[in-house]
């Protein structure tokens, strides 16, 4: 729900200049619910992104998207009633991100001015009401839900309800797999040659070289150097701690001392501030990775591998203690399924090399070490090493396998249950009407006065 929710946060945010640009910008109003309007471009927008998620799918599904839009203008009108606040600042610093990261998207914020055939500060002044309704949107939804919880006897009722129903899922085999991923460290040599590349390049910029072009040809932030290095606003909170530290202590066209943070080494220059956000350039020069840094690395996992084996270390503590991936180290190591959350993911699923590297172990096994190259700008190498906790054939959902797909479940359901009581409730209070072309979408009539 949540990917969904940034999803359409993006789309809405960024589609209705793209339509501008093209000339088929769409605005004849739909729908009314209280104050707030809604467009016919929202909801081409949105049907036009499920379309080409799902090629071929009816006009009819316009139904659903417009139903989904008068709900969050229900909530929008909740949280304007309510008074909601959001400090500007929040709001400039959501915008700031989202334009951050679509400027990326088209390497750079100049590149994304000549797509658009805008400023960024009209971009920006285009969509900071769209930006700040999302999020009341999005303030009012946590508070609706935010008491929603199940019990083991709610997930029992659930699946009682489904079994009652003949409505149990039947799922493709499945497994469980943790992993542990060392990537290598860098050296001190590493880092003193890159200490002593940007302390170069800083001391040029003093003595009166071009902070834009260095950066164009030397830093390897690739995507801020394509615009000189410049990062567009951020606010605190938005950058490592070193970086802004830095970043906020600078005077208007001065220049950083060598700052270090996990990235690597940086020099950075202020091009201004507004309130508390600031727009900087910096030039990033990276320590390298040698290849005794990746034969170090395989000697640390091959230690961890040991200790496991012996059982003086179980692999979910491992992982927890060692593993350098993020996205699963918390988790003690397990992969998790993309829709519900849960560990045990379907094998037609899995990428190639996961499956192939899982084929022939057993559960309880552990792979072999191997060499991957992590996703990122930077291909970086490191080791992994992978845990198959358990698998299981085909069969019907029940109890005992499938425990965590049916408390995911159960808690959707109690969330739409909570949205719908909160819609059912709050519609009865506010003035909806839509256009005479979208009376006849049977959801949407549930929403208009008899």
């Amino acid at each position: 729900m949540k990917k969904r929710f940034l999803l359409w946060i993006c789309v809405m945010m960024m589609m209705p200049m793209l339509y501008a640009q093209q000339g088929k910008l769409i605005d004849e109003i739909i729908g009314v619910v209280g104050d707030n309007i809604i467009l016919e471009s929202e909801v081409e927008i949105e049907f036009q992104q499920m379309q080409k998620e799902f090629p071929g799918m009816s006009d009819s599904v316009k139904c659903d998207v417009l139903k989904q839009q008068i709900i969050n203008k229900l909530m929008l009108t909740k949280a304007q009633l309510d008074s909601v606040e959001l400090s500007e600042d929040r709001v400039e610093a959501e915008l700031d991100k989202r334009i951050r990261y679509f400027a990326s998207q088209f390497g750079g914020e100049k590149a994304m001015e000549d797509f658009y055939g805008k400023t960024i500060t009209e971009i920006k002044a285009t969509n900071r009401d769209k930006i700040r309704n999302t999020m009341l949107v999005q303030e009012t939804q946590q508070k609706i839900l935010k008491d929603v919880k199940v019990s083991p006897t709610d997930i029992k009722n659930f699946f009682d309800e489904m079994k009652r129903e003949d409505s149990l899922p039947y799922y493709s085999a499945e497994v469980e797999i943790a992993q542990i991923i060392i990537e290598p460290k860098v050296s001190a040599q590493a880092k003193e040659l890159a200490l002593e590349k940007i302390t170069e390049l800083r001391d040029r910029i003093l003595n009166g070289d071009n902070f834009n072009t260095l950066s164009l040809i030397y830093s390897e932030d690739k995507i801020s150097a394509q615009n000189g290095g410049e990062l567009g606003f951020f606010s605190r909170g938005d950058m490592v701690p070193e970086f802004e530290a830095a970043a906020f202590k600078l005077k208007p066209d001065s220049i950083s001392k060598i700052i270090e943070t996990k990235y690597g080494y940086h020099i950075l220059k202020l091009i201004d501030r507004k309130g508390d956000n600031i727009n900087v350039r910096h030039i990033l020069i990276r320590p390298q990775i040698f290849r005794s840094d990746i034969v170090a690395a395989k000697t640390k996992l091959d230690s961890i591998i040991w200790l496991i084996k012996i059982d003086s270390l179980k692999f979910e503590n491992a992982a927890k203690k060692f593993s350098d991936d993020l996205p699963t180290k918390s988790n003690g190591g397990f992969i998790t399924e993309g829709q519900i959350g849960t560990t045990k993911v379907p094998i037609d699923e899995l990428p190639k090399d996961l499956y192939f590297t899982i084929e022939k172990m057993k559960p309880g096994e552990l792979s072999e070490p191997d060499q991957i190259t992590l996703q990122g700008p930077d291909r970086t190498q490191a080791w992994r090493v992978l845990y198959l906790k358990s698998e299981s054939k085909p069969h019907e959902c029940n109890l005992v396998d499938d425990y965590q797909k049916l408390n995911a479940m159960a808690f959707q359901k109690k969330q739409r249950k909570a949205m719908h009581d909160w819609v059912e409730k709050y519609k009865k209070t506010v003035y909806m009407s839509v256009a005479d072309s979208y009376k006849n979408c049977p959801n949407v009539q549930l929403f208009l006065k008899k």
